[in-house]
């Protein structure tokens, strides 16, 4: 179903001058604009310039499915007043969509009532008995949903715009930090063979360039039992998800983040302190940890004051975008009451929408293949786990290149290289797959449930927008 509309009103007077209520009915083919869309509204004042005045009326009116009448209060008045004229846009208007078949919609503004038969002219007379709706001040949103769901029994609202999930455009930032932490590594490695510049001045540089090797090795490690746990975890992480993102205040919990965090810390400079470390790396330690628990103190402040704008259009597509977004709009509908106005209505939909082209994004054929999920959509195994990745073995290829140069090419060397570049690549790779699978597994629990969500959502979203019994509809009998 689909249709035009059309705005029949009287713009001024018979001495010209513009008449009080024509802002008022501006207002309301704009309206009308918003909702059916542009191209289905046809008003006066959307006449190209130098388009032909009757002409394009004619042309308009007969692709006419719905023909609104605006009634105002001198508007029987006016009409007698062009009786005697050669051409009366209103009159002839009404009499054109009466010959067709057009359905008359009349609009009766305040002040002003539905004509009886018998005060009109006899061209348009049927119009007595079309429905009318009411138009009265302190009740203006709820005439105007009357009037736009009269029109919907003919005319197919426009469906909201689909905005597409905004792709992350490439982060050069991350490529910069990757390519940074190799030159690093690199220069570190260079510079121990070069000046001595070694952490541990006893060990020889083999070993120096071991530990270099070492440290990121380590990174990646703490990275790999951080996705598996993800993973092994991710059914109890959605259910946790899922209820603070129904939390009305969800910012108790970085408040309580960083409590743990702080707890941890200090069971953590414990153990140090407990293991013979000297004062310095304990002072070292509790700045570390304090300046964190700073920072996410800083963040919960700042959450307080943060009202962010809805509907929200997804950054970058994400089964916790998703889940957020459906929660959010729940509890936007349990909160609002009908009739719904206009603008929480094209909200609402707006929502709807960024929801689903959200969910087409993840299951795009790109999102599937785990390089392109990789490259386009990994929250958590991104360049900079690559740049750690490279340097271990940069630094593991330049400790067996220092141990061959002191003592000669040796099995053992190349073995020992081989299982560090063994464990650098399956670290990096397992976390890679962890993290695939744990996301790959979130997307199927929104699969299995989202088209079930969403039409629960678009219905109630239905009722709510069902106009109210504020403006009462009009039936004049013959």
């Amino acid at each position: 179903m689909s249709g035009k509309v059309f705005v029949n009103y009287r713009q001024r007077d018979a001495a010209g001058n513009l008449l009080p209520h024509a802002l008022l009915v501006e207002a309301l083919a704009d309206q009308l604009s918003v909702h059916f869309g542009r191209e289905a509204v046809y008003f006066d004042t959307t006449l190209r310039v130098g388009e032909p005045y009757p002409a394009a009326l004619r042309a308009r009116l007969a692709e006419t499915d719905v023909l609104v009448v605006v009634i105002h209060s001198t508007w029987l008045s006016d009409l007698a007043d062009r009786s005697g004229r050669h051409v009366d846009w209103v009159h002839d208007e009404i009499a054109t969509a009466i010959e067709n078949g057009i359905r008359l919609l009349p609009v009766v503004l305040t002040g002003a009532t539905m004509p009886m038969r018998q005060d009109l002219p006899a061209a348009i007379g049927e119009l007595a008995h079309a429905q009318g709706v009411e138009l009265r001040f302190g009740s203006l949103a709820a005439g105007v949903q009357s009037v736009l769901a009269e029109i919907e029994l003919v005319v197919s609202p426009q469906t909201p715009e689909l905005v597409v999930a905004v792709e992350p455009l490439p982060d050069r930032t991350r490529v910069g930090a990757a390519v940074g932490v190799i030159m690093l590594a690199v220069l570190l490695g260079c510079a121990n063979i070069a000046v001595g510049f070694v952490p541990f001045p006893e060990l020889s540089a083999v070993w120096n360039a071991a530990l270099f090797a070492g440290l990121p090795t380590f990174s990646l490690l703490i990275f790999l039992l951080i996705s598996a746990s993800r993973f092994a975890l991710r059914r109890p992480m959605d259910w946790l998800d899922e209820r603070l993102a129904r939390t009305p205040n969800r910012a108790f919990v970085v408040f309580g983040a960083g409590v743990f965090t702080l707890g941890l810390g200090m069971v953590t400079l414990m153990l140090v302190a407990t293991s013979g470390l000297d004062a310095d790396t304990l002072i070292v330690a509790e700045i570390i940890v304090f300046g964190a628990v700073l920072v996410m103190g800083i963040a919960w402040l700042r959450n307080q004051g943060r009202t962010p704008d809805w509907p929200r259009r997804p950054g970058a597509a994400t089964p916790f975008w998703v889940r957020h977004a459906c929660v959010e709009l729940e509890t936007r509908l349990r909160s609002w009451t009908a009739p719904l106005p206009l603008a929480r209505q094209r909200d609402a939909r707006l929502a709807l929408a960024n929801i689903r082209s959200a969910v087409a994004a993840l299951n795009a054929p790109e999102s599937l293949q785990l390089f392109g999920w990789w490259r386009k959509r990994s929250p958590w195994v991104t360049l900079s786990h690559t740049g750690l990745a490279a340097s271990a073995i940069v630094l593991a290829t330049l400790a067996l290149v220092l141990g061959w140069i002191a003592d000669g090419p040796d099995i053992a060397g190349a073995l020992w290289w081989l299982g560090g570049a063994t464990l650098i690549t399956g670290c990096y790779l397992g976390a890679i797959a962890f993290e695939y699978g744990c996301d790959r597994a979130q997307v199927d629990a929104i699969n299995a449930t989202i088209e079930e969500r969403l039409a629960s959502l678009e219905d109630q979203l239905v009722v709510l927008s069902k106009p109210g019994l504020i403006a009462p509809h009009h039936l004049r009998p013959s």
